[in-house]
């Protein structure tokens, strides 16, 4: 067996101890190293004169698309600065609506043309019979439709009744289309009346849940608020509805 002399020996550990040191340091100097390009991506989100939030906002209103600043991913949605993007929101709309203000005759006709609008929350006292779409899929509407041809009380998937239930509640439930279709019903018949057992139901209507019939036994409508009380958002429907007639 050959023995290496002491002085080679001593050298060689030497030099295998000095590779590590210097591995160590690298691979920790790597790990700590701050992420620039995405710090900075994260800030470029939360100027509202940035660029970058310029971009995302337009990407979110009109599809198009955009380069992401450097650093950023699918955390744009969740690193966004609320404050910074309604403020470039509220700019964006300044420019696509027109900044002059009606004339009081002009904001009397809106408000007479889109009273209903205004309304304030009218209460129901009804029964809803609803037909989901989970579960008949694209025929709802017709399946609803039949349930009112068989001549006798009809039979869904689900029956609810509300009593003193505001249309604010039945927006929650069924949504705006719901609430819109249930205020054309001009003359509710009480489901205690002496009338047929189907005279009282109207439908189908249709809601992002699926189609329903509605059995109205009362309602009392919500009255109209002054024009002066809803002046302010009658200035913005009016300006919106001016910019969405002026062709481009």
């Amino acid at each position: 067996m050959i023995k290496l002399p002491a002085n080679r020996s001593s050298s060689f550990f030497l030099l295998l101890a000095a590779l590590i040191a210097i591995s160590t340091t690298v691979y920790w100097l790597a790990r700590t190293a701050p992420d620039v390009d995405s710090s900075n991506g994260l800030d470029a989100l939360t100027n509202i004169d940035s660029e970058a939030l310029q971009q995302h906002i337009n990407n979110k209103l009109f599809g198009e698309a955009i380069t992401e600043p450097q650093g950023m991913g699918v955390e744009i949605d969740s690193t966004t600065d609320t404050l910074a993007m309604q403020a470039k929101l509220a700019g964006l709309t300044k420019n696509v609506t027109t900044q002059r203000l009606p004339t009081a005759d002009e904001l009397k006709t809106f408000y007479t043309l889109n009273q209903q609008r205004y309304r304030n929350p009218s209460t129901f006292w009804l029964e809803v019979i609803s037909f989901a779409t989970a579960k008949h899929g694209g025929q709802v509407f017709e399946r609803a439709e039949q349930e009112l041809k068989t001549g006798q009380p009809p039979v869904g998937d689900l029956r609810d009744q509300y009593t003193a239930i505001s249309t604010i509640e039945l927006e929650t439930l069924y949504g705006q289309s719901f609430v819109d279709s249930l205020m054309e019903i001009e003359q509710p018949i009480s489901a205690l009346s002496k009338t047929p057992p189907l005279a009282c139901w109207h439908g189908p209507i249709s809601s992002s849940l699926g189609a329903h019939l509605v059995c109205v036994d009362k309602m009392i409508w919500g009255d109209y608020p002054p024009l002066e009380e809803v002046e302010n958002q009658l200035i913005n429907d009016w300006r919106f509805s001016v910019s969405r007639e002026t062709p481009n």
